[in-house]
């Protein structure tokens, strides 16, 4: 299936039959199928009686019996994947704040309205519906292939080169999708990432953890601001490929995996660099995924590639991602800590350590172990910038929702469960801010800490 495979169908409400004719008038020639109603009651009982897959609706929000906003809170029950846009024709803060905590509207749209500007607002919506479908289309697909990868055995290698030709295949599929998606591959990898964290917690959280920390050392390289982008969208997304690897297998130092573990997770660069092949915008992060394991001196796969031969994206993100899987993934039992720092850093260097906090422990042994593997694994330049990075990041703190006050400075882009943006790194808290995300977390549309610069 292709994204122009979709069709679409919008629903109306307005208790105003001008304003309804209007709106048909306006998207006759957009080969949408268009349904209209003249109440939300009526809408309601449309919604569930249509046999059609309801896209989009735009509600208005004054009518009588039952508002905009109460009645798009009632369509997402029926229809929970609809875009949603709320018109009115004055300005109640109250009922927009309203709708998008309860309906969970996508845009709030003034009257009158501009017709270009109504009709490129829709067009982007349903090119939005679209590729979300797409992604859990793609993402079922994801899950069918690695559940069938866990069943590799005596037989490994053929089946990973039948998984490898299976991909290959799917990919043409996917080409014939790229159009679209090239167009907003950044918010799709930051959606295939808020997916990854939902499938597995433990890998969604260190990705994105690696994802921030290449970007800050990316940024120190006189790169282009695409270059940087590309190696933080390639940590975002670098260990995809071991979805569906056990935990015990992936979180393990490579010296230590035996023969059949180390076949299979040392397939999960080469996994992820197939499947982003097939879209032209995404091949220089697939490249810096696929190289990413390979070490400095040459030690490394799937090409055992050696010093300054690795893309420099590479390179950052296999330090950071090392640094991070040994701070994210590690447990916080101080016993299992020496135990496994151990293995890593050997018993001399372990019994310098003599720091009582768990975290504090584990930054240690992540630091040390880095630093100790310098022309081994990494390159020197990098581990340098990573370090003070790091040291930033230590001046990190996590502040509770109540906690938030005026003047303080976000450490991380603030976005609302699905994704969306709400406010950006750097941003300076004001009242009003502050307002707006307890407003949103009373909601459950933000939860946990806030992080803050110190």
């Amino acid at each position: 299936m292709s994204i122009s495979d979709y069709n679409h169908t919008l629903l109306f409400v307005d208790d105003e039959l001008n304003i309804l004719n209007s709106l048909k008038r306006l998207f006759r020639k957009e080969n949408y199928q268009i349904l209209t109603a003249s109440s939300g009651q009526e809408g309601l009982e449309l919604l569930k009686k249509t046999d059609e897959s309801i896209s989009l609706i735009i509600s208005d929000q004054r009518m009588p019996e039952m508002n905009g906003a109460q009645f798009l809170e009632k369509a997402k029950e029926i229809f929970p994947d609809a875009i949603r846009f709320l018109l009115t024709g004055y300005s109640d803060i109250d009922a927009i704040v309203n709708a998008i905590n309860k309906g969970e509207i996508h845009r709030y749209l003034a009257k009158p309205w501009n017709d270009n500007d109504l009709i490129l607002q829709v067009r982007q919506a349903i090119e939005q519906y679209e590729l979300v479908l797409e992604n859990r289309r793609l993402l079922s697909l994801s899950q069918k292939q690695n559940k069938e990868l866990n069943e590799l055995n005596r037989n490994l290698e053929k089946k990973v080169n039948e998984r490898t030709l299976e991909i290959k295949e799917k990919n043409e599929e996917l080409r014939g999708v790229n159009i679209k998606l090239e167009k907003s591959f950044g918010e799709t990898i930051r959606l295939l990432s808020s997916l990854i964290g939902t499938l597995n917690p433990t890998l969604g959280k260190y990705m994105v953890h690696v994802a921030e920390l290449a970007k800050e050392v990316a940024g120190e390289y006189l790169l282009e601001e695409k270059e940087v982008n590309q190696i933080e969208m390639a940590g975002m997304i670098h260990d995809i490929g071991l979805l569906g690897l056990s935990e015990k297998i992936w979180t393990k130092n490579e010296k230590y995996m035996n023969e059949t573990e180390f076949k299979m997770y040392s397939q999960h660069p080469v996994i992820a660099s197939i499947a982003l092949e097939s879209v032209k915008s995404l091949d220089q992060v697939g490249e810096i995924i696929l190289y990413h394991h390979e070490y400095f001196d040459g030690s490394g796969f799937p090409n055992g590639l050696k010093g300054e031969k690795i893309p420099l994206g590479s390179r950052i993100v296999g330090t950071v991602s090392d640094y991070c899987k040994i701070v994210d993934t590690w447990p916080k039992e101080v016993n299992q800590i020496v135990d496994r720092a151990k293995k890593y850093l050997g018993e001399t260097a372990t019994n310098e350590l003599d720091i009582a906090e768990p975290e504090e422990m584990i930054e240690n042994i992540a630091e040390k172990f880095i630093s100790l593997k310098i022309n081994e694994k990494y390159d020197n330049d990098i581990v340098v910038k990573l370090m003070e990075k790091v040291k930033k990041e230590k001046r990190i703190s996590s502040v509770t929702i109540e906690g938030l006050k005026e003047r303080m400075v976000l450490a991380m882009d603030l976005r609302i469960k699905d994704g969306r943006l709400l406010l950006v790194k750097g941003a300076e808290l004001k009242e009003n801010s502050i307002k707006t995300i307890k407003k949103l977390a009373e909601a459950q549309l933000i939860e946990g800490k806030i992080s803050i610069l110190l």
